[in-house]
């Protein structure tokens, strides 16, 4: 069942992250566009691009803690023997849960203390930016929970083994 609502939230994550991306990649070309060329800069994307960038890293976030292949930890956990390496693995993704738990509770205390606040130019809430911090902090929460589990169930082998 978890496996199952893993595929599906991935897949959604995966759409989402394209989809903003694409969407990074064409208001940014509009702005240089319009100040370069036109002559005439258009205060709106700025705004807009900074809002879908906000989400798109976070959301980046949240799919390189479910692949487990930050660079680093990956590096760490195949240095060492597999025993070594699965108290190594559950260590870091205990921080990260723990990391993940500090944006969920001080992302939600931020995000709703400037809940009416808007954007100067387009007059778009910054609620939805704020809110993505707990949002893909419990996303984040989600996937180290799971990478432990999934670091307990992977049987155990020795150093030497093939």
């Amino acid at each position: 069942m978890i496996e199952r609502i893993d595929k599906i939230l991935t897949r959604i994550l995966i759409f989402f992250v394209s989809l903003q991306g694409l969407a990074l990649v064409v208001l940014i070309g509009l702005e240089v566009v319009f100040r370069y060329v036109v002559g005439h800069a258009l205060s709106w994307p700025e705004e807009v691009v900074g809002l879908i960038f906000v989400w798109f890293t976070l959301i980046g976030v949240v799919l390189l803690t479910r692949s487990g292949e930050h660079i680093e930890f990956s590096f760490l956990m195949t240095r060492f023997g597999s025993l070594v390496g699965k108290v190594l693995g559950t260590f870091i993704q205990a921080l990260i849960a723990v990391f993940a738990l500090l944006m969920i509770v001080y992302g939600y205390s931020y995000a709703t203390m400037f809940r009416f606040e808007t954007t100067p130019a387009v007059g778009i809430n910054t609620l939805w930016m704020n809110i993505s911090f707990p949002l893909c902090g419990i996303l984040v929460f989600f996937y180290a929970v799971l990478n432990m589990v999934r670091i307990f169930l992977t049987p155990h082998k020795h150093r030497n083994a093939p």
